[in-house]
């Protein structure tokens, strides 16, 4: 059950076709089902990077096991997807990854590491 989390300083939702091709790639690259990924968009805040306020996006994926030695491959992959739909410059794509413990996720009442318990 990834989550991603996605901020802006853009003025406009980034729509279903790009949510879903986010959806998408993030389950392709978490060897997750797409539907059960979570995308959520924040859009519109007030952002200065790099000496300007150009468009910026900031991702926070969140995934458990997520091996920190894909983190680079994963960073590459999703700001290349936001390049290539919205021309923002890879460099203005910084992506946050969190790969919390089991019992820190919940889900249905529980936590995933309690969950994981009832199927073994």
């Amino acid at each position: 059950m990834p989550i991603v989390q996605v901020t802006s300083n853009l003025g406009r939702r980034l729509g279903s076709p790009l949510l879903k091709s986010l959806s998408a790639l993030v389950g392709e690259i978490t060897n997750k089902p797409a539907k059960g990924v979570i995308v959520m968009h924040n859009p519109g805040y007030e952002a200065w990077y790099d000496d300007s306020d150009g468009p910026l996006v900031h991702i926070r994926l969140t995934s458990l096991e997520m091996p920190v030695s894909d983190h680079v491959g994963y960073s590459s992959r999703i700001a290349d997807l936001f390049y290539k739909d919205l021309q923002i410059k890879t460099e203005r794509v910084i992506v946050e990854f969190y790969s919390p413990p089991p019992t820190h996720l919940g889900k249905n009442g529980s936590t995933i590491a309690e969950i994981r318990k009832t199927q073994t």
